[in-house]
């Protein structure tokens, strides 16, 4: 690899990897530099010549005019933040992890390395820099969690039957607290931002690795 790259190598890189982005703007300049954020808001106002990836492209405008903009909205959502985020089971260190997909809402089931309630959620709280909103188990033994899309009753059903004790998500659904309290189920809202900027860092790693030289920045940090 060269330390130059065009957009559309970048674009077809990101394609296979997440399984969907978009050109949304096109440039033909060699990327020495790509900023990589959610909304366009999170941007400096006078970036540094480069490219943009964004996760929320849609609130572009005319913003940026002279620089490539690649995007991907659901397919960074599915692989990197509360979808089937192999890197995020890898970092975590969880075992038996398999992919799940209930109802159109997809993730991953996993053994974590904590074993007990305390243990799974300050491991999650330093990985992610903090939670939402939880709610405690029944009991505070873990041997078994879902790391889930969306959160609905029947999600929270489905997960229960198959001996989960604790559900991870990315943001606490009021509808759906009480019937986690019948299940007994705990249950560990992250913030959706947190989980989309955990992403971004990542994302930004791995395109490192794949473009030596690339120069990657991480914009919107909480």
């Amino acid at each position: 690899m060269t330390d130059l790259q065009g957009l559309q190598g970048l674009q077809r890189w990101l394609f296979t990897r997440l399984g969907e982005a978009v050109t949304v703007r096109a440039t033909e300049a060699q990327i020495g530099r790509l900023a990589l954020a959610l909304d366009p808001a999170d941007l400096p106002a006078m970036p540094e010549p480069g490219a943009h990836f964004l996760h929320r492209s849609h609130r572009l405008g005319d913003a940026f005019p002279a620089l490539g903009v690649i995007a991907s909205h659901d397919g960074f959502d599915a692989a990197l933040t509360t979808g089937q985020n192999w890197p995020l089971a890898r970092a975590l260190g969880w075992q038996d992890v398999q992919p799940k997909t209930f109802d159109r809402a997809a993730g991953l089931f996993a053994t974590p390395p904590q074993h007990d309630w305390p243990g799974l959620l300050t491991a999650l709280e330093t990985e992610f820099g903090g939670h939402e909103a939880t709610l405690e188990p029944l009991d505070w033994s873990v041997s078994r969690l879902a790391f889930m899309s969306a959160m609905r009753p029947e999600l929270l059903s489905a997960v229960a039957g198959e001996s989960v004790q604790v559900y991870v998500t990315g943001q606490m659904r009021p509808g759906a607290l009480a019937h986690a309290r019948e299940l007994g189920l705990g249950v560990i809202a992250l913030r959706h931002r947190r989980t989309e900027l955990w992403g971004l860092r990542q994302l930004a790693y791995e395109l490192g690795e794949a473009f030596p030289g690339l120069e990657c920045t991480v914009y919107g940090e909480v």
